[in-house]
């Protein structure tokens, strides 16, 4: 972690690692700059969805003045606008808990200034690499002035701050431009810049930027054609030994030393460009960047040129491939971090007993779960429960049968006895009492007789039901001969059995 990064982090009220942002956890810090740090942070979704994303946080001490937070608000609402391969995504804008932070998308790249202090061990950076790199920038830049409102009217955007440190070479070999923190909408009079006041770093800056005068378009197109005489000679322009000397030297009318009288070989065709970029005289250079990208596509030999962003790749990974692995491993370290202290995050429920068996006890709980096997075991159980109650109501009929025949067969048979003489029925109860054991062994004959033994009580047969009772205790075996009488035809004939 640089300087830079640690004393940002030290600032009383600032977000570090872990911290979340609306819906981004920052994990660690990529960059700091004069009014902001950018951090690689995650969005997590549902069903396990992340995605990595870059998420720029506004300085404390800064988060007070209200024309940084402007500055802020202009980037998100001008640069959410473009849409173009080669420029830096935005993707949200939100605040919380003071904090304005700004969501783009990551690039898995460097910034082109590191490429370019990698390269001197090598000898610099190869033209046809350079010239690519160069060519792509232009193209995100001409996207961004060419942005138009609603209206269909151009908005005049104007980047200001194009520098190596504002150009990322990603290891796919593609070139974009990110932070318009400075960026000006000309033609609705955004980003006002007030008297004594600069935006921009001093050496990239074209001489009406530092003079204060009406800027469009063509100080960009002044600061790329710095940044490519540095990223093909090794040497700047015009920086001198101090920042007021810089912008002397490019306010001064002298123009810049051409690369030819200090590099013999360098192309001729390619120093016409950076030359005519650099001109002191707006009206002298291109007027678009896509002009100076149509001049950069024939600067070089057919045979010199790099075609490809593979050719770029190629380059980049040679020379910072370590600080990919090193990221990498970097990032995925801080993931697994934040994957704990997630864990750790989530409460520790005290488990309620009464809870717990409410639960166990609920029929839905139980019953939800269960698998179709389940439901027809249970449907079986109840068929066999409802024939067990059947089988063992038709036992209790059957047990219950036997008793109410007696009741209804004294009432139905005092039908037969009148025409018996009622003469000879008053001696017949007393001889029958004593003669009572020797009916048996001539049942079959005397069974119609034997029924006329209720035949006194037929006249009252319901004051006398109680005495009924007591004779039927005292007649105990004569009750048991008329149950092999057959005389139960018509109990046999009874509808309700």
């Amino acid at each position: 972690m640089n300087t830079a990064i640690e004393g940002a982090l030290t600032v009383p009220g600032t977000v570090g690692p872990g911290h979340i942002l609306g819906r981004y956890e920052l994990l660690i810090p990529v960059a700091a700059g004069g009014m902001a740090m950018v951090w690689a942070a995650r969005l997590k979704g549902t069903r396990g969805f992340q995605k990595i994303v870059a998420v720029k946080t506004m300085l404390p001490r800064l988060s007070e003045d209200n024309q940084f937070e402007q500055m802020f608000l202009d980037e998100a609402s001008l640069a959410s606008q473009i849409r173009h391969p080669h420029i830096v995504e935005i993707l949200d804008l939100g605040e919380q808990d003071g904090v304005l932070f700004l969501v783009m998308e990551w690039i898995d790249g460097v910034p082109l200034n590191q490429i370019m202090k990698a390269g001197k061990s090598l000898g610099g950076v190869p033209l046809p690499i350079a010239v690519r790199i160069v060519m792509q920038a232009c193209a995100g830049l001409h996207a961004a002035h060419e942005l138009k409102d609603g209206k269909g009217q151009l908005v005049g955007l104007v980047h200001r701050d194009v520098s190596p440190q504002n150009l990322l070479v990603t290891y796919d070999g593609v070139t974009k431009v990110v932070d318009f923190g400075v960026a000006k909408a000309t033609a609705v009079g955004g980003g006002a810049t007030g008297a004594g006041q600069i935006k921009g770093k001093v050496g990239y800056m074209a001489p009406e930027q530092i003079e204060g005068e009406s800027i469009d378009r063509r100080v960009d197109i002044f600061a790329m054609g710095i940044v490519l005489y540095a990223l093909t000679t090794g040497k700047h322009p015009f920086r001198r030994e101090s920042d007021a000397a810089t912008m002397y030297n490019i306010c001064s009318p002298q123009a810049a030393l051409a690369p030819r009288k200090f590099i013999p070989d360098y192309p001729e065709a390619l120093e016409n460009v950076l030359m005519k970029a650099l001109a002191k005289n707006p009206a002298e250079r291109y007027s678009t960047a896509n002009d100076m990208l149509k001049e950069l596509d024939h600067a070089l030999p057919a045979s010199e040129r790099a075609n490809t962003d593979q050719d770029v790749a190629e380059f980049v990974r040679k020379l910072v491939g370590e600080r990919l692995e090193e990221r990498r491993n970097t990032l995925a370290d801080a993931l697994v971090r934040a994957d704990q202290s997630a864990i750790q995050r989530i409460p520790d429920v005290p488990m309620n007993p009464s809870s717990i068996s409410v639960t166990a006890a609920e029929p839905s709980a139980l019953t939800r779960p269960a698998s179709p096997q389940f439901y027809r075991r249970r449907r079986m159980y109840y068929a066999f429960g409802g024939l067990v109650l059947v089988a063992a109501a038709g036992a209790g009929l059957a047990l219950l049968s036997p008793t109410p025949p007696p009741e209804p067969v004294p009432l139905a048979q005092p039908a037969p006895p009148p025409p018996a003489p009622t003469p000879e029925a008053p001696p017949e109860p007393a001889a029958q009492n004593d003669t009572a054991p020797t009916p048996p062994p001539t049942a079959t004959t005397e069974a119609p007789t034997v029924v006329r033994d209720p035949t006194p009580p037929p006249p009252q047969p319901r004051p006398q039901r109680p005495p009924r009772q007591n004779q039927a205790q005292t007649q105990t075996p004569p009750q048991t001969q008329p149950a092999p009488v057959p005389k139960k035809k018509p109990w046999e004939q009874d509808p309700g059995f």
